[in-house]
């Protein structure tokens, strides 16, 4: 887990939060999913996560379930060069 995402996550518990999931998103990217029923929260979070020098962060309202769901996005800059290795090694093969 990177610095970033242990920190918002650190962070988001000192409010009143329903839910934390984090996993790796497309291309490797790190995904830190945080659930609210407070758009307070979301504002504080988001603007934390800013400050980390997170500039993903995306943010989706449910107005059925009156829930928010913030996705902050860091980059994982090892997996994803290993990927771009991949696909040159078969690109540089197959010509």
């Amino acid at each position: 887990m990177q610095v970033e995402q242990t920190k918002i996550i650190r962070y988001a518990l000192d409010f009143h939060i329903e839910d934390v999931n984090t996993y790796s998103g497309y291309k490797g990217d790190l995904v830190v999913k945080i659930t609210t029923k407070d758009k307070d929260v979301v504002s504080a979070i988001r603007k934390y996560g800013l400050s980390l020098g997170i500039e993903d962060i995306v943010v989706k309202h449910n107005p059925n379930l009156l829930l928010y769901e913030l996705y902050c996005v860091t980059t994982n800059e090892e997996v994803y060069h290993v990927k771009i290795e991949e696909l040159m090694h078969d690109i540089n093969h197959n010509s």
